[in-house]
């Protein structure tokens, strides 16, 4: 037996990691922990997503505002 984790947003399931190829069958369990979701990048282009880059755009459009109009 294997344990894959991922994601379900109510429509898909996203592994974090490769399912094995083989077809079998599979057991999914449901954690309450929806705490971690929120900072997953969801979607096809997912696999190219940067967390790092996604903590330094938190906030950019306000910075870059502040930057060009000063502090008001």
């Amino acid at each position: 037996m294997r344990e894959v984790s991922g994601f379900y947003d109510g429509d898909i399931v996203q592994l974090l990691e490769p399912a094995p190829e083989k077809k079998q069958k599979v057991i999914v369990t449901f954690t309450e922990d929806e705490n971690t979701f929120e900072n997953l990048p969801i979607g096809i282009l997912s696999v190219y997503a940067d967390h790092k880059k996604r903590l330094s755009e938190k906030g950019a459009f306000e910075r870059a505002m502040m930057e060009k109009h000063g502090n008001g």
